[in-house]
């Protein structure tokens, strides 16, 4: 199964659409890329996202992933469109206008292209659904290695590098089967865990503090498949992702229902290549 490494980790909330009402995905004045070039992908592509330094690079993704990604949520939470939009896959190269855009900036620009080049409409609604809320759990003697409370000096105050620096406040590095991550909040932890379950899941823990996070697990067909592929070696005996959570973070998923935000494509055109 191919699997796609998200670079981006700006918030984008969805106030330009309206509940149960069709609208072109962006306001006209959105910002926009100054080039950008749309291509069916090759068969045997792999498949990846990079957004960095005002360059958007993406291989092999449905319209689908594309509108997931844009708009920060998981591919669970975009449904509708027309058949094609899951199934045929596209690769995109764009260049920002002027120097390197923020985070934020960068994902209103892909959200224009989706709009120009795609067609897009969308609306928003909110339905129950599974989830997974993320609680306190009970560590008994097991020292806690995984997760510590963030203390100055534990990472590095930076702003808009590329590459992404590991090491700076607010990072955040998935793989296959690992997760490290420089003071998050447990609100960011749970988003972050959304991608590797495919699953909601929600902050249920009280916990106000930063947090620096290194999770090791066993991959298994709970894995999301926005997850990037780089796997790192680990023991035979490793846990699967919620007993890791349990056991190196103190932590629990406990599963339950809630109201879940979801992006329907209510109108889509199969792009020209240029």
């Amino acid at each position: 199964m191919r699997r796609c490494f998200l670079a981006v980790s700006a918030l984008v909330v969805l106030t330009e659409l309206g509940r149960g009402q069709a609208r072109p995905a962006v306001a006209e004045s959105a910002p926009k890329f100054e080039v950008a070039t749309i291509k069916r992908s090759a068969p045997d592509s792999d498949a990846f996202m990079q957004a960095r330094g005002g360059r958007l690079g993406i291989s092999r993704a449905t319209l689908r992933t594309l509108t997931a990604f844009a708009y920060r949520l998981q591919t669970f939470q975009v449904s509708g469109g027309p058949a094609w939009a899951r199934s045929e896959y596209f690769s995109i190269t764009a260049k920002a206008t002027a120097g390197p855009p923020s985070e934020d900036r960068m994902l209103l620009m892909i959200q224009s292209l989706l709009a120009e080049r795609f067609s897009l409409r969308l609306h928003s609604e909110t339905k129950e659904a599974p989830v997974y809320f993320l609680a306190g759990g009970k560590s008994g003697k097991r020292t806690l290695t995984g997760l510590q409370v963030a203390t100055e000096g534990s990472c590095i105050r930076v702003e808009n590098t590329a590459p992404p620096n590991p090491t700076a406040c607010g990072s955040v590095s998935l793989g296959l089967n690992h997760l490290e991550a420089r003071e998050i909040s447990m609100a960011r932890l749970a988003e972050v865990l959304t991608r590797v379950l495919d699953r909601q899941v929600i902050d249920r823990t009280g916990r106000l503090e930063k947090v620096n996070v290194s999770l090791r697990w066993a991959p298994d067909e709970h894995e999301a498949t926005t997850a990037s592929s780089d796997a790192i070696p680990l023991p035979p005996d490793t846990p699967s992702i919620f007993t890791a959570v349990q056991e190196q973070l103190g932590l629990k998923l406990n599963p339950g229902k809630a109201p879940v935000k979801l992006l329907v494509i209510d109108h889509a055109e199969e792009p020209s290549e240029n």
